[in-house]
């Protein structure tokens, strides 16, 4: 495909170039055959002299001088001839040199113009190369800070599910601790009701543990002579009962030896100590 012709930036185009171009070249082979043709003339009036004097050497001297005139007139009119068209010549050259001057400080003006807007277009294409630079670096920082955004999102997103995952897990969590709470709650009435009852029987049982010593030392008190008989008979079941107690892991320790058990029945710590003493003769057993 043949491209299409540029304007330059004198206004001239290219088919103006082209017939500035021929003109030039017609007005140069003009002025060579103009040459060729006054070459020719001087050639011709040389051989004309040529002629003049060979036929001047042979002919009468009246035929000269007819011959020579008659030469004369014909050279005076050829150089009249030569001389309008070397005037010709001259002016048509003058007119070419100065077309050719024109158009040459016409050629010279186009080519600085040319060259001044081959160096903008220059410029512009260094300025849009930049512009390009700057926007391709612009463009690939947005997608670094887009992938960034998009990597954090897919972050947040992992985080926000782990989240929604814990949060799951801890209300059921907290559903089987307020079940726990719940059960532990009912346990711990359970255990209240329990323990009240443990207590109530063990008032009960205090209650005709102190009767009973109370009544042990009421007859005592009245038969004292029974004092040693009865302390040794209690001093051997209590021993009984305690052995047994401890092989079978109810208690750890005799309760005579248990300060715990001293501060909640002192009463019943005491009888138990005057009970073993008299038994042991002021002595209380150890390791019992």
């Amino acid at each position: 495909m043949r491209p299409a012709a540029i304007t330059p930036l004198g206004g001239i185009s290219n088919d103006q170039l082209s017939w500035q171009e021929q003109g030039r070249w017609e007005g140069r082979n003009e002025g060579i055959n103009i040459g060729r043709q006054q070459g020719l003339t001087e050639g011709y009036n040389e051989g004309y002299v040529d002629g003049y004097n060979q036929g001047y050497s042979t002919g009468s001297q009246e035929a000269h001088v007819a011959g020579y005139n008659e030469a004369i007139d014909e050279a005076n009119l050829a150089i009249q001839h030569l001389q309008a068209q070397h005037a010709a010549y001259q002016q048509e050259v003058a007119r070419n040199y100065q077309a050719y001057e024109a158009e040459r400080d016409q050629l010279r003006q186009l080519a600085d113009n040319q060259s001044t807007h081959i160096q903008a277009l220059k410029d512009r294409l260094v300025q849009h190369e930049q512009s390009a630079l700057h926007y391709r670096t612009k463009i690939d920082n947005l997608l670094a800070t887009h992938q960034r955004f998009t990597q954090e999102g897919v972050t947040h997103q992992e985080q926000c599910s782990r989240l929604t995952q814990r949060i799951q897990s801890m209300h059921q969590e907290r559903v089987e601790l307020d079940e726990t709470v719940e059960n532990l709650t009912l346990a711990k009435d359970a255990n209240r009701l329990k323990f009240q009852e443990q207590l109530a029987h063990y008032n009960k049982t205090l209650t005709f543990v102190n009767a009973i010593l109370g009544a042990v030392k009421f007859t005592l008190e009245l038969n004292p002579e029974l004092k040693d008989s009865f302390s040794r008979l209690f001093a051997g079941k209590y021993k009984q009962s305690v052995d047994f107690r401890i092989s079978v892991d109810d208690i750890e320790t005799a309760p005579h030896e248990d300060k715990n058990f001293a501060l909640l029945l002192p009463q019943t710590h005491e009888f138990i100590h005057v009970m073993l003493m008299v038994a042991h003769g002021d002595e209380l057993p150890k390791n019992y």
